[in-house]
């Protein structure tokens, strides 16, 4: 009974730390792109940063590009993204280290709270510079198309503001997916989840096409 009530005000301990950081901007010195960038705890000491880079001047109800910058201590064996703050019915980014500690990305989709499935939708592009580890931690930094919108299903079309917060979400679990070396691999339940509001508006970034040209080479 006690260990219930302990493990009931633990969770909720956690949910509202990981609802409570705030936005900062962040100049990441290897990329040279600006980050609007939010700390989601998914243990009462320890969490995921998350970064957002976005193009200056997109206009709102529009499609376009970000890139995506997580920094992850060692402990976790896959990290997270819904960017429609929630798991269902929208694009889900899954990273992990594999085999030869290299980052694998996982474009996924989940129709409900099921295992999400390999999603072609959006498609990552996984940089060299701001992709990185050591003792500590591992970073990776992508280019994503087809995250900022997506097909609902009544038809219509969801969009990311470019201006003003999205709600995003992350989902975490200690454990490793069945097999690392693969992109379509399973992946276990998650242990912890959370979501936030994440400034757009402090991620623009006016020489976008020239440092992500950079980037991409």
């Amino acid at each position: 009974m006690l260990l219930t009530l302990w493990f009931g005000l633990l969770a909720g301990l956690l949910s509202s730390f990981v609802s409570a950081e705030a936005n900062a901007v962040y100049q990441d010195p290897d990329t040279g792109l600006v980050f609007s960038s939010n700390y989601q705890l998914y243990k009462v000491d320890r969490g995921i940063t998350f970064r957002i880079a976005i193009p200056t001047d997109v206009q709102s109800y529009t499609s376009y590009d970000a890139v995506v910058q997580v920094v992850v201590p060692n402990d976790v064996g896959w990290a997270g993204i819904a960017w429609a703050g929630s798991m269902p019915r929208n694009p889900l980014l899954v990273a992990w280290r594999n085999s030869q500690n290299q980052v694998v990305l996982s474009s996924r989709w989940a129709t409900g709270h099921v295992p999400p499935q390999t999603y072609t939708g959006a498609q990552y592009t996984l940089f060299k510079t701001g992709t990185k580890s050591n003792s500590t931690h591992w970073q990776f930094t992508a280019l994503c198309k087809g995250c900022t919108s997506w097909n609902t299903d009544t038809g219509a079309t969801r969009y990311l503001s470019p201006r003003g917060g999205n709600r995003l979400a992350f989902a975490y679990s200690p454990n490793k997916p069945s097999n690392v070396n693969s992109a379509t691999s399973t992946i276990p339940i998650h242990d912890v989840f959370g979501y936030w509001q994440h400034d757009f508006t402090q991620a623009t970034n006016r020489d976008w096409a020239t440092v992500v040209e950079r980037l991409t080479v």
